[in-house]
């Protein structure tokens, strides 16, 4: 992935060197020679040749099949190469933020062996050829699944697949996107991963015989999806400077664009591994073990397809200036990191030149790759704005991996009526309504529009601290209460309205890291309200009607690294808020809205635990 102050967040943060924390090696002079030895025997140049997209897995899958072979069978071998091999599987996910580029590099180094270990002629001909196009998927997380399917794929949560192998026989394997089986895991350091064979996502146990709980992972991605809908919407509409948008420090964050890519990343990884009271998240859940398992270069690589997304829409800001909060292994703390700074340890060439951010801003000269949004349309603002409104927005009708070549040339159906606004994408599951009584009242321009004809917004801003409780965590946003107080029920709540991940690490608290980190994210809750609107519960989206709604309606929730339920009194610097803001109809679909300055609805919150404090009324 290409670098910004969050990739370089990433790159440098993690306490791992095949996942061992410093504490683990005898002196972190060692530690740095060692992952300095490892990066500089080769150079990261992405895949050669010419530039060609990442498709969105299930648009692999079902476009370009012969190129789906060539992906599990290209992950089935890169995965078995010895975990001592210093381009293996295992050795780049063991830097856990690895450059998309190395990784991408060497699984394509895979796959072209195997195309050409196709026995029959044809056959051979035609893997190469599928080959010589080829990149590394994505998952788009966001969008609305093609073919009303799972939002997590099947062809990613299901254990076995079948296969076509170079003899031309097929075969049933492990799927090589469901899981990765180590050949040893003395090096992994923690327990219970250094138990478990092959990474998991929401173990049924902590002992050596648990196996991924699929399902569970599969219906948490489907309840949260909406919601992941709106914030990388409302990000792409409120985020127009780097910094605010690329990291979820606090201290870069706006009352309007308080998320970040970041923060959004983070929150998948969390919902990725899962984890209850009794027994520990999966792989995803864990900064040094996260790499690998196989749904994070999917994952990452989705991320990366944002940035290049934000980019195109902001030509004009792009890096920035940032204090480095933690010490790592070649980044001291407090030191000054800027779009020059070295990306250790991540070489650009054999002579010991490191990338830096930018050096790699233009993605698809410097690492030959690119996506669909871009290689099916011009490339422009316009273009990218119409399929971003098109994937994320209100109105979103289009599904992952749809994108088709019509955004040059602005159609009159592609035109957004000013009027308009959208019911949910998605029907929310039938709940019991929160004990609370209707507010009838103020049914003004059908109760979603203010009466200059803009979109009513409302948004809960999440402040907290990354390092208090030991390891990642999750805040849940509920509209009345969830329906069981059970901490492992909360992602799969009806009543849910978004969670916000906290990324984190065992042995990364207080003590060791600057306590002063505290970073943000946000939760729309216009679907949300929106949905209520229509069953009849509101009479409206203004704000002297929404304001009393959700100061009796709203609630949160902490699950702790443990999986346990965690007092936010408890937790330093946490508070939620809520804005409200009112967004301007956009002409065409190729602009997005713009938002109005905001106002913090003080008496939402406050007197909650964790909501605003008497000192901010």
């Amino acid at each position: 992935m290409r670098a910004s102050t969050f990739l370089l967040y990433l790159t440098t943060l993690i306490p791992s060197i095949i996942a061992t924390p410093i504490a683990d090696w005898p002196n972190e002079n060692e530690a740095l020679n060692v992952l300095e030895e490892r990066a500089s025997t080769f150079a990261i140049t992405g895949v050669p040749g010419n530039v060609y997209p990442r498709l969105e897995v299930r648009q692999m899958a079902s476009q370009q099949p012969n190129q789906f072979t060539l992906l599990l069978l290209g992950m089935q071998q890169f995965m078995a190469q010895p975990q001592a091999n210093q381009l293996s599987y295992y050795q780049i996910a063991a830097w856990h933020r690895a450059y998309m580029a190395l990784f991408e590099q060497e699984f394509m180094a895979a796959v072209n062996t195997i195309a050409a270990s196709f026995t029959n002629a044809a056959q051979k001909s035609a893997m190469q050829a599928a080959a010589s196009t080829m990149r590394f998927p994505y998952w788009d997380w966001a969008a609305i699944p093609p073919s009303g399917g799972p939002n997590l794929p099947a062809i990613v949560s299901n254990k076995y697949v079948n296969v076509t192998n170079p003899n031309g026989a097929v075969t049933q394997i492990i799927n090589p996107l469901f899981r990765h089986d180590f050949q040893s895991t003395s090096d992994l350091v923690y327990s219970p991963f250094v138990t478990w064979n092959v990474t998991l996502r929401y173990p049924s146990s902590n002992t050596p015989t648990a196996f991924s709980v699929e399902a569970n992972a599969t219906a948490a991605f489907d309840n949260i999806r909406s919601s992941l809908q709106d914030q990388i919407y409302q990000m792409f509409s409120t985020c127009t400077d780097y910094l605010h948008f690329s990291n979820d420090d606090a201290g870069s964050s706006t009352t309007t664009c308080s998320n970040s890519l970041e923060a959004i990343h983070n929150t998948v990884h969390d919902v990725a591994g899962g984890g209850t009271s009794t027994t520990s998240g999966g792989h995803m859940t864990y900064l040094s073990e996260a790499s690998f398992d196989p749904i994070f270069w999917l994952h990452h690589m989705n991320v990366d397809r944002f940035f290049a997304l934000w980019q195109a829409i902001h030509p004009n800001s792009y890096g920035a200036s940032q204090v480095a909060s933690g010490a790592t292994w070649t980044i001291a703390q407090g030191s000054t990191q800027n779009a020059n700074s070295p990306l250790t340890p991540f070489h650009r060439d054999t002579t010991g030149d490191f990338w830096t951010t930018n050096l790699v801003r233009n993605w698809s000269t410097t690492f030959h790759y690119t996506y669909p949004e871009f290689a099916d349309s011009n490339g422009s603002p316009a273009a990218i704005n119409s399929y971003i409104n098109k994937l994320y927005g209100p109105s979103a009708t289009a599904t992952a991996g749809s994108s088709k070549r019509t955004v040059e040339v602005l159609a009159d159906a592609d035109i957004v009526p000013r009027a308009a606004f959208a019911e949910p994408t998605a029907a929310p599951s039938p709940a019991p309504e929160p004990e609370f009584a209707p507010v009838l009242s103020e049914r003004a321009a059908n109760g979603r529009l203010a009466s200059n004809g803009s979109s009513y917004q409302y948004v809960a801003n999440i402040k907290t601290s990354r390092y208090s409780l030991d390891g990642s965590y999750n805040i849940y946003l509920f509209l009345g209460n969830p329906t069981s107080e059970n901490p492992a029920s909360w992602v799969l709540d009806r009543n849910l309205i978004g969670t916000q991940g906290i990324f984190s690490q065992p042995g990364m608290d207080m003590t060791n890291m600057d306590p002063n980190v505290v970073v943000s994210g946000s939760i729309p809750l216009t679907r949300a309200l929106t949905a209520k609107l229509s069953g009849g519960l509101l009479g409206s989206l203004a704000e002297t009607v929404v304001a009393p709604f959700l100061a009796q309606a709203l609630e949160w929730r902490i699950q702790g690294p443990d999986g346990s339920s965690v007092d936010p009194n408890t937790v330093p610097s946490f508070e939620v808020s809520v804005i409200a803001s009112t967004s301007t109809q956009p002409a065409s679909a190729a602009e997005l809205p713009v938002w109005s300055v905001p106002t913090v609805l003080e008496t939402v919150t406050h007197g909650k635990p964790g909501g605003l404090n008497a000192s901010a009324s």
